[in-house]
C-alpha cells in the first residue's frame, strides 16, 4: 500500500470521527502501536478493547458490528478480508477500492468479487472516477466462459478522498523550485520550466514515453513521482528526476513538488490517485491527462487531454508521444491558458473538503440502510464463489473461496462442499455427475472434500 492510500485512510477515518461514532480495528502488535496510538487520540474506538474474545481482532469485529454499528467501511485492500463481514451481519457493508498500483490486482477482484456477494444494501466506493471505467477491457477477456459485463454498475458510490487545501496551497514558485532543486541535489534546473509526472502507468509502460519526452523537450526538465523507478535509478537523462515517496511523512513535500511546475501530467489508469490529481489542483497546476476513458465534465475544466489506447491482448497502453509532447508545448507557450486552467483547477479542489467527504459517507450510510429489508438475515456461508482476475495471465477465472482459512477452491469444489452440509455424499455425487457429465471427475472432486 503506498503512502498516499496509508495518508488517505488516515485522514479518513479523522474526519469520519466528526461526524460519527467510528470504531476500528488493526492488529494489536508493536509494529501498529503508534497507529493505535494517534487514533486513540482522535476518539476513535478499537472493537476489541470493548468486545472481549478468544479471535483475532478482524473476527472479534465482525461479530462485534452485528448489534453495534449501522454499517462497516471495509477498508481493507485486500478482497478476502471483507468476505466474512458478509457472512456474519446484516447491516451495510461499504467496501472501500482503491486507484494503487500496487494493489491493482486486490482492487478489481474486489469490485469482481462484491458485484457477486454483496446484497442490495452494500456499496462499492472508489476512491477515483476511473477504477471502474478501466475495467471496460475485461470484457475481452474470457476463460471459463465468463465475461467482465461493465454495463453492471449497480451498487457503485464514487466518493474520492479529499483534499486539505490549507496544507496543498500554490506555494512561492521560486521557492518551490528552490526546493525541488535541493530534493533532487540539482541547482542547475533553477531557470527551467518543470513538468511534472504522476505516473500511475507500469513502469515497463512509462521509461519508454519519459525518454522520448525527455528526448523532445530537452529545455525542460521533468519531476517524476514514482517510486519503483526512483529506486530503480533511471536518471538516463539530464532532464529528468525520480523522487520517492517512500514513507507517509514523506508527502509533506508535495505542496512544493507540485507549486514549482508548469503543469501535471497524469494517465487515467489504476495506480493515479485522485487525490493526488486534486492535491496538484488545489496548488493551481492545470492538468495533462492521458485519458484511457472519458474525463468528467468537471475534469475537462482544468485539463488538457491526450486519448490512450490499450493492447487488447496484453493490456498494456499505447501512448502517442507525439501528441503528448504537441499539448506540453502548449501548456508552456500560453501563459494565458495556463492561468485559467489553474484558476478551475483551484475551484474544483475546493469542492473535495475532507469535511465534505465525511458527510458523503454518513449520507452513503442513511441511505444504505434506508434499503435494507427489515426481515433480513445474515447468512453463513462455507463458500463464497465469485470471479477473479488472474493477473498472470491478464485474464478472469471462476473461483470458490473457502473462508475459513482463505484458501481457493474450484467453483465444483466450492458447491460440493456447500452441499454436503445438507445432503449425502451420494446425492452431492448425483449433482456434480448431472453438472460436470463426467462421473470421474464427479468423484475426483468428492475424494478432495471427503475423508
Amino acid at each position: 500500500m503506498s503512502p498516499t492510500t496509508n495518508v488517505g485512510i488516515y485522514n479518513l477515518l479523522t474526519a469520519l470521527a466528526k461526524y460519527a461514532e467510528v470504531f476500528v480495528e488493526i492488529d494489536n502488535d508493536d509494529t501498529t502501536k503508534e497507529q493505535r496510538e494517534q487514533l486513540m487520540a482522535l476518539g476513535i474506538q478499537f472493537a476489541s478493547d470493548i468486545f472481549e474474545s478468544t479471535d483475532t481482532p478482524r473476527y472479534a469485529a465482525n461479530r462485534f458490528v452485528v448489534d453495534s454499528c449501522d454499517g462497516i467501511l471495509a477498508l481493507s485492500p485486500h478482497p478476502y478480508e471483507e468476505l466474512n463481514y458478509f457472512r456474519h451481519n446484516t447491516i451495510p457493508v461499504v467496501s472501500r477500492i482503491y486507484s494503487d498500483r500496487g494493489l491493482r490486482e486486490a482492487t478489481i477482484n474486489k469490485l469482481l468479487s462484491h458485484q457477486v456477494l454483496g446484497r442490495n444494501f452494500d456499496c462499492v466506493c472508489p476512491d477515483t472516477p476511473w477504477i471502474t471505467d478501466e475495467l471496460g477491457w475485461l470484457e475481452c477477456a474470457q476463460t471459463d466462459n465468463l465475461r467482465y459485463d461493465s454495463s453492471q454498475r449497480e451498487g457503485l458510490d464514487i466518493i474520492p478522498n479529499g483534499v486539505d487545501t490549507d496544507l496543498y496551497s500554490p506555494q512561492n514558485p521560486q521557492q518551490a523550485r528552490e526546493a525541488v532543486a535541493s530534493i533532487v541535489g540539482e541547482k542547475s534546473i533553477l531557470d527551467t520550466p518543470l513538468v511534472g509526472v504522476l505516473n500511475g502507468l507500469h513502469p515497463q509502460n512509462s521509461v519508454g514515453m519519459i525518454a522520448k519526452l525527455a528526448a523532445l523537450h530537452r529545455d525542460t526538465v521533468f519531476i517524476v513521482l514514482d517510486p519503483v523507478l526512483a529506486q530503480d535509478r533511471h536518471q538516463q537523462h539530464r532532464n529528468v528526476f525520480y523522487i520517492n515517496l517512500e514513507q507517509p511523512e514523506d508527502t509533506v513535500a508535495l505542496p512544493w513538488i507540485y507549486s514549482a511546475c508548469e503543469c501535471i501530467i497524469f494517465p487515467t489508469v489504476i495506480g493515479t490517485p485522485f487525490s493526488m490529481v486534486l492535491e496538484t489542483f488545489a496548488c493551481g497546476v492545470p492538468g495533462l491527462a492521458l485519458t484511457s476513458t472519458a474525463l468528467t465534465e468537471e475534469l475537462t475544466a482544468a485539463t488538457l487531454s491526450v486519448p490512450l489506447t490499450r493492447d487488447e491482448t496484453t493490456g498494456k497502453f499505447m501512448i502517442p508521444t507525439a501528441t503528448v509532447s504537441e499539448q506540453i508545448n502548449a501548456l508552456l507557450g500560453n501563459p494565458e491558458l495556463r492561468e485559467t486552467l489553474s484558476t478551475k483547477a483551484r475551484q474544483i479542489a475546493e469542492n473535495y473538503s475532507w469535511d465534505k467527504i465525511a458527510q458523503r459517507f454518513v449520507v452513503l450510510f442513511t441511505e444504505l440502510n434506508m434499503k435494507k429489508a427489515g426481515n433480513t438475515t445474515p447468512k453463513y456461508p462455507d463458500v463464497a464463489c465469485a470471479s477473479y482476475y488472474d493477473k498472470g495471465q491478464n485474464t478472469m477465472r471462476t473461483g470458490a473461496t473457502q473462508l475459513d482459512g482463505f484458501f481457493k477452491h474450484r467453483v465444483e469444489e466450492g458447491l460440493a462442499q456447500t452441499l454436503l452440509s445438507d445432503h449425502t455424499p451420494e446425492e452431492v455425487r448425483m449433482v456434480l455427475q448431472y453438472l460436470l457429465q463426467d462421473a470421474e471427475k464427479a468423484d475426483r472432486v468428492l475424494s478432495t472434500l471427503l475423508p
